[in-house]
């Protein structure tokens, strides 16, 4: 939203768009990438997660944006329908969905070549009664016990795939539970589980051909021997696994939650502002109101502790967070005007407000509050600078 000149303010009024967006940078989401890569050895493939919409982020475009100029052919889903819509808009390469596929949208699947996720016994008993040609991998139940095969279910899965072709196990993976947390000692007795697993089954006569077990913090705190692929997150869309932690990389916030300033108003000192009055004006200031509240995205925790960038300067958000508005305390910046653009997340001139710092003030972690931004909004995304394609139907 490019700032009105003084001087032709009341003209352009009418036409000014006061609606929050998001923007969603794919350099930085490129840049994140290269960094991510720069932690792997030279011949580790890269599965992006870009389940649930690519946190937020959009799954097409970012899936898109990878495949053609990232050199990256696998990502990896959360649900079937994901893959199937990700099939549909063209993207080409492995479609890994991670969790349990509804039975109904297992023929789609096999159609489309996706590749699913064995994560009970249930699974693959489903599969085997069914007489269909099935491709999977097979996530192993290492210490997060969320999902996946139990070691003590491992020769069930032996017994099945000597039984039959037709089911292809193609990949076996693992999820650390704790990577993040420093000088943990879980990931060493999760890999050496993961380790004797692949051994049976290799003893078996099971050597499936895509072993992946780093998540985004396991890529910058663990070098792990044996796996061909690593499973990064997070960390392609520009947040830390942890937002306290440094974990010596660079990174980028790929998506940006911006409004507008509606208006401005002058009060005097002793003025209540927002809901409850809990904050109280100490002098006469200028109260700017902008259009967008926690219905987009704006954790309700930030009232009076959050900030916002108005022509890159740092406002604090002054009151409680409202479902379409929040408030900034502007002091006497005779420099704003309504239409201006103002930043939430994201960066703005010289100033920037990360998802993380974000996160830091809720006691949360990135991955909420990028998943938290109005998924009814619509997504411009960037690429050097220029708006490359936009989104407001919610197809993104």
């Amino acid at each position: 939203m490019p700032k009105k000149s003084k001087s032709n303010r009341s003209e352009e009024t009418a036409a000014m768009t006061y609606a929050p967006s998001v923007e969603i940078n794919l350099d930085h989401l490129l840049h994140n990438l290269r960094q991510i890569r720069s932690r792997l050895p030279r011949d580790t493939g890269i599965i992006a997660v870009v389940k649930d919409s690519a946190y937020g982020c959009g799954a097409k475009v970012i899936s898109r944006t990878l495949a053609t100029e990232g050199g990256v052919d696998c990502f990896a889903v959360a649900r079937t329908e994901e893959a199937l819509t990700l099939r549909r808009a063209g993207i080409t390469g492995t479609l890994l969905v991670l969790g349990k596929p509804e039975a109904e949208e297992i023929d789609e699947g096999i159609a489309a070549g996706v590749v699913f996720t064995c994560n009970t016994p249930d699974d693959l008993h489903l599969w085997k009664e069914s007489g269909k040609q099935l491709r999977f991998h097979c996530n192993i139940d290492t210490g997060m016990h969320r999902m996946g095969l139990l070691p003590g279910e491992l020769p069930d899965l032996v017994d099945t795939l000597t039984a039959t072709s037709r089911l292809r196990c193609e990949g076996l993976f693992t999820h650390m539970a704790s990577a993040d947390l420093p000088g943990t000692a879980t990931v060493k007795s999760q890999y050496e589980r993961f380790r004797e697993a692949i051994t049976l089954l290799k003893n078996s006569g099971i050597e499936p051909s895509c072993i992946h077990i780093a998540n985004s913090a396991t890529i910058f705190r663990h070098p792990l021997d044996g796996a061909t692929h690593a499973r990064p997150g997070i960390a392609l869309y520009g947040c830390r696994p942890d937002p306290n932690q440094d974990f010596g990389i660079t990174l980028e916030p790929v998506p940006a939650l911006k409004g507008a300033v509606v208006s401005l108003r002058t009060v005097p000192a002793g003025s209540p502002v927002s809901y409850g009055g809990n904050h109280v004006t100490n002098h006469e200031t200028t109260i700017a109101t902008i259009g967008v509240g926690y219905a987009h995205g704006v954790p309700r925790y930030l009232s009076n502790r959050g900030s916002v960038l108005i022509g890159g300067k740092r406002y604090r958000i002054a009151g409680n967070v409202t479902m379409d508005y929040i408030m900034a305390d502007i002091g006497n910046d005779t420099d704003c005007t309504p239409g201006d653009e103002a930043v939430i997340i994201g960066r703005q001139k010289n100033e920037v407000i990360t998802p993380d710092d974000v996160a830091i003030l809720g006691n949360t972690i990135g991955y909420e509050v990028l998943c938290n931004i109005g998924r009814a909004l619509p997504r411009s995304y960037i690429r050097e600078g220029v708006t490359v394609e936009h989104h407001s139907d919610h197809s993104f």
